[in-house]
């Protein structure tokens, strides 16, 4: 998965530089990966690219981690109280149906300026698949586990955190992987509604000075962030299935 991803990298940038090269497109239009690549260089020298990339890589892992407990905590009470989940869903549903591009500026405007209103978004993106990935696990797990549950006679803390849990970790391991998509479309939402560090902040910079440049060069970075977070979660989630699978 991981060498076929890397390939489908270098092929991309061979024919970005085949189509720069053959059709002569003017760099403000669409520079070259390596004019591409000088930009970076060129800001990790002089505009500390490392700190914008720390700034939001901080911001991902905080509001998705949040996201990722609160959604475990919060699939195991529906699972368990389907009257609480009904109560709940009309509002979850309005959270998440709701533009999240509408929802950063109510967020900036409560929050503050600051890494809060980022980490807040990020973790509402990340709350829903992974809740939906419990719930799903819990409910419709295998049920020979639970026969073996009934078997041993264990305690309800004992079935759910020996048996329920691990059962349901495929399900919850695949929500996470959605979710890395999700939370790097919503960092950098909320860096561009409002910031002043940040790779959403330096693409919003690239954007007002037309440098084409950077904006692609963030791009490219923001989509390797998310790409690197979507198969450390995929590593986990593949090793997990034959651990919690009976044969």
């Amino acid at each position: 998965m991981l060498l076929r991803g890397i390939a489908g990298l270098i092929a991309t940038l061979v024919l970005w530089t085949a189509i720069v090269f053959i059709f002569q497109v003017p760099s403000f239009l669409l520079p070259g990966p390596m004019e591409v690549l000088n930009r970076l260089v060129f800001l990790f020298e002089n505009a500390k690219l490392l700190r914008h990339i720390g700034v939001t890589l901080t911001e991902i892992v905080a509001g998705f981690v949040l996201g990722t407990v609160i959604g475990i905590l919060a699939g195991v009470v529906f699972a368990r109280l389907p009257r609480v989940e009904r109560f709940a869903t009309p509002l979850i549903l309005l959270l998440q149906t709701a533009p999240k591009i509408a929802i950063a500026p109510l967020l900036l405007l409560w929050l503050g300026i600051g890494p809060t209103p980022k980490i807040v978004l990020i973790a509402i993106v990340t709350f829903f698949p992974v809740m939906s990935g419990m719930v799903t696990g819990l409910r419709y797990g295998e049920g020979s586990f639970r026969d073996l549950a009934a078997v041993l006679k264990l305690s309800p803390w004992q079935s759910f955190w020996h048996i329920e849990l691990p059962s349901a970790l495929p399900a919850v391991l695949a929500g996470m992987a959605v979710a890395t998509t999700l939370a790097m479309t919503a960092a950098v939402i909320g860096e561009l509604m409002g910031a002043n560090e940040g790779i959403g902040y330096l693409l919003s910079s690239g954007q007002e000075n037309s440098d084409t440049s950077v904006v692609i060069g963030m791009v490219l970075l923001l989509s390797l962030i998310g790409w690197a977070f979507y198969e450390i979660i995929e590593l986990i989630r593949r090793r997990s299935l034959g651990r919690f699978q009976l044969s």
